[in-house]
């Protein structure tokens, strides 16, 4: 029992800790006795260093510290053992065999001290030489010729050394060993010799094991990405007949409209040749809308200007008065190649959502080219009445096929300056 700590307080004479009793005095701070296994616990598994010890001793009734740490090194050994089952199993059979074998067979056992020393040199020897040795040695193709005796023989003679010194400094007590068979002569050295060759050589087997299976993870990631590269292409190639089916679709559906505006053309010349004539303006405009999205990326601005004229005579063909719109096109720009759209779109926004028949405010439309610079303007009073949405859609739409097609190299900028609102395209031209 140990004596009160003076305060009229019994102390304990025993304690249990990790379910072993240990004599503690009550007045320790901490249980001493674990505080250096748990610095040595600490130090080889980094991930509990984070616990927190408990402000009372382990003993004066908060354990939460102790507890922690038990339920980490209790899950870190049973993870240990799920993953390593296979080799813990294999040695432990190796083991036991060749004990009782050779035991038996000799009449002669070791001391349970220098099966563990020994067995646990000749384990760390067979990983080292799989993990470590013979990846040094078989790097190359024809290095190993060298490296196999260099490495191996430095190996065995430190495998010789640790042993050596074992027998001889911690075994040297053993009472079935004599004295002569610890020298080292060639008996003792052909004895380790043995057993080196032993474990080295399952260590090689094993490292051949390794490879193979190396091998045959890196063929199935092959196999799977070959698969992948395969399903992907299948896919492509569906999307893509998809595509064409799309593309003839667009053709024909076209075709049937310009058929049926054809026939309507003929079958109007006669009584109203304007209108007859509108028609067909409608379907010249709408045969280049459909074509753009199968030609080049760019075209020559003549064919763009030309289809802004047939929108603006289009549009006058619907009212009495001609559309109060200013359509300026700049010197030498005709052949300047640019996307297409996009002064089509800006000229159909200024009729759809503008307004474009008051003489005092007429609608503006102009492009000029000046240095490396291309300049698109659009300015016109908004009709209030039409839906922004809309105008708002197809203005992103034209930023986003300029941003595609020049990058950087491009500025839109629009919105409401004076009442007009107001476009401005600048692109740099190559």
């Amino acid at each position: 029992m140990c004596p009160g700590n003076g305060n009229g307080e019994t102390g304990h004479s025993w304690v249990s800790a990790l379910e072993i009793s240990v004599p503690c005095r009550a007045e320790d701070k901490n249980c001493f006795f674990l505080q250096p296994f748990l610095l040595v616990f600490h130090s080889l598994f980094p991930e509990t260093r984070g616990r927190k010890t408990p402000e009372k001793s382990y003993y004066t009734g908060n354990n939460s510290g102790v507890t922690n740490t038990i339920i980490a090194v209790m899950n870190i050994i049973l993870n240990f053992i799920k993953k390593q089952k296979i080799h813990l199993i294999g040695w432990t059979v190796f083991i036991l065999c060749e004990i009782f074998i050779v035991g038996f067979s000799t009449g002669l056992f070791g001391d349970t001290e220098s099966y563990i020393i020994h067995y646990i040199i000749n384990i760390l020897l067979f990983y080292f030489c799989a993990h470590r040795a013979y990846p040094i040695i078989f790097r190359t193709n024809f290095h190993w010729i060298w490296k196999l005796p260099l490495i191996g023989g430095f190996t065995f003679l430190c495998y010789l050394l640790i042993n050596y010194i074992v027998d001889t400094r911690i075994l040297k007590h053993q009472s079935w060993k004599t004295v002569q068979e610890l020298e080292m002569g060639h008996k003792y050295v052909l004895g380790v010799l043995y057993r080196a060759a032993l474990f080295m050589g399952n260590a090689g087997f094993y490292y051949l094991f390794l490879v193979h299976l190396k091998e045959v993870k890196t063929r199935e990631a092959a196999e799977k990405s070959s698969f992948q590269i395969e399903l992907s292409k299948r896919e492509m190639e569906a999307k893509l007949e998809q595509s064409r089916n799309s593309y003839l679709k667009a053709q024909i559906n076209p075709h049937l409209l310009f058929n049926t505006l054809s026939f309507i053309y003929q079958d109007i010349l006669a009584s109203s040749p304007k209108a007859a004539e509108a028609v067909m303006t409608l379907s010249d405009i709408m045969r280049y809308s459909i074509d753009c999205e199968f030609t080049e990326s760019t075209i020559p601005l003549k064919e763009e200007i030309t289809q802004v004229k047939s929108l603006i005579m289009l549009h006058s063909t619907r009212f009495e008065e001609e559309p109060s719109l200013i359509f300026e096109t700049g010197d030498g720009i005709e052949n300047i190649r640019f996307i297409p759209l996009v002064l089509v779109t800006l000229a159909e926004n200024i009729f759809k959502h503008g307004i474009f028949l008051d003489p005092q405010h007429p609608a503006k439309l102009a492009i000029s080219h000046c240095g490396e610079f291309l300049t698109i303007q659009s300015r016109n009073l908004p009709n209030r009445k039409s839906r922004a949405t809309s105008m708002h859609k197809g203005l992103e739409n034209i930023r986003q096929r300029l941003e595609i097609a020049y990058g950087s190299d491009a500025k839109m900028l629009y919105g409401i300056r004076e009442q007009y609102f107001e476009i401005e395209i600048k692109v740099r031209i190559d």
